[in-house]
């Protein structure tokens, strides 16, 4: 009976290990599903179908690319939530902009994956020396627009955040007062 117990409890504790050790493994890909899927769960009803086929995409997306994509992704989404908090004036088009963002660099992801793994690109199998020079400069170009594009995002997050001055009070405070004249 002692033996059973003990290879029931060892059972259990390597199953749990196992759960563990593969959270471990994919802690970006879990990061990027909470942040992603917690987005389209707080946007608004008209917004949140495309927040959530953004959401599916990126999780795909940290599934199959590589590494940069991962981090990059990540990166994107909880900036996304910084840029919620900071901006005053329009939060549906800040959320709009990190939703479309998302969506377009997880497209971009899958895309780049299906290129390298489809051999396209594989310069070993090219006979001729002109292909295989356009193909490296291709995975070149390639690459470098996996890092591009999410800089250009947080450029354009940046920009919309900064693109009015700080003003006195809230937005709705500012729009009373212009409506009233000042006086209340």
């Amino acid at each position: 009976m002692n033996d059973l117990a003990a290879e029931l409890w060892s059972a259990i504790v390597n199953g749990f290990l196992v759960i563990v050790y593969y959270c471990a493994d994919h802690i970006l890909v879990i990061a990027i599903a909470i942040t992603v899927t917690l987005f389209a769960a707080y946007t608004p009803r008209e917004q949140r179908v495309w927040a959530a086929g953004a959401a599916v995409l990126a999780i795909l997306a940290s599934f199959a690319a590589p590494m940069p994509v991962r981090v990059l992704l990540l990166v994107m989404a909880v900036s996304g939530w910084v840029a919620q908090f900071l901006e005053k004036y329009n939060r549906p088009a800040q959320r709009w902009n990190t939703i479309r963002g998302l969506m377009l660099y997880a497209l971009a992801g899958l895309g780049y994956v299906a290129v390298i793994d489809s051999g396209m690109l594989n310069t070993t199998s090219l006979t001729n020396p002109m292909l295989a020079q356009a193909s490296g400069y291709i995975n070149t170009i390639l690459t470098i627009a996996m890092f591009v594009i999410p800089l250009g995002f947080l450029v354009m997050l940046a920009q919309s955040i900064t693109a009015l001055p700080p003003a006195p009070g809230s937005p709705e405070e500012l729009i009373t007062k212009a409506r009233t004249r000042g006086k209340n």
